[in-house]
């Protein structure tokens, strides 16, 4: 970002920081040595949090993957206990649709929020959808969303570049594979993460490699 915003004027949003991503359900579908990206996502969002001035607003949400496997993630496990920050459920893609968002949402704003920093799991889907949806409803209110790529994590196989064709068969149908024409030189690749920041930046949501988190740190 090219300014910092003031002391009191941002809140956090952090989604999905589950077990089911790493170690539990979702994970043994797609396999736990292809979540490393997420699992180094959750750690990092944990070293924030211990750190994070206790004034600033978090919020964080989990998914019901298959109805259950709502754990909170080993790496977050004590800094959410001790912390108790507020949470929600959400049961698909969009925050905006859990019981209590909003109204968690207004009430930080009318507190002098101007700026909502969000990060989780996954960058592609929840973090892309969420985000971009928060910025559309929002940005009239005051409220810009910051996605702070170093917080979010997403399977390994979507920060591989793939061709149009392949990503075309990947938001389309979910098909995660790729093809010669990939790596083939010439020919234009981009990743699913890549993609995802993409699509999140037309929708007015700031994305940045790594939000300047010094000021709200505890000293």
């Amino acid at each position: 970002m090219s300014s910092v915003p003031a002391v009191g004027s941002i809140a956090v949003v952090l989604i999905d920081l589950q077990r089911s991503f790493t170690r539990g359900l979702w994970a043994a579908c797609v396999g736990e040595t292809k979540a490393n990206h997420i699992r180094q996502c959750f750690t990092r969002c944990a070293n924030l949090l211990v750190k994070l001035q206790k004034d600033v607003p978090v919020l964080l949400s989990r998914c019901p993957v298959g109805g259950y496997d709502l754990d909170w993630a080993e790496e977050l496990e004590e800094v959410v206990s001790a912390k108790m920050y507020p949470s929600v459920l959400k049961y698909d893609t969009n925050i905006l649709d859990a019981a209590g968002f909003t109204e968690w949402l207004g009430k930080v704003m009318r507190s002098g929020v101007s700026t909502l920093v969000v990060g989780g799991c996954t960058t592609t889907s929840c973090v892309r959808v969420s985000s971009s949806q928060i910025q559309r409803y929002f940005s009239n209110k005051g409220l810009q969303v910051v996605v702070d790529l170093s917080l979010c994590g997403a399977r390994d196989s979507n920060y591989v570049p793939r061709c149009q064709a392949c990503m075309d068969k990947y938001m389309m149908y979910g098909m995660d594979s790729t093809c010669d024409m990939c790596v083939t030189p010439g020919v234009p690749a981009v990743s699913p993460v890549d993609q995802a920041a993409e699509d999140m930046k037309k929708s007015g949501v700031q994305v940045v490699q790594q939000f300047d988190w010094t000021p709200f740190l505890e000293e």
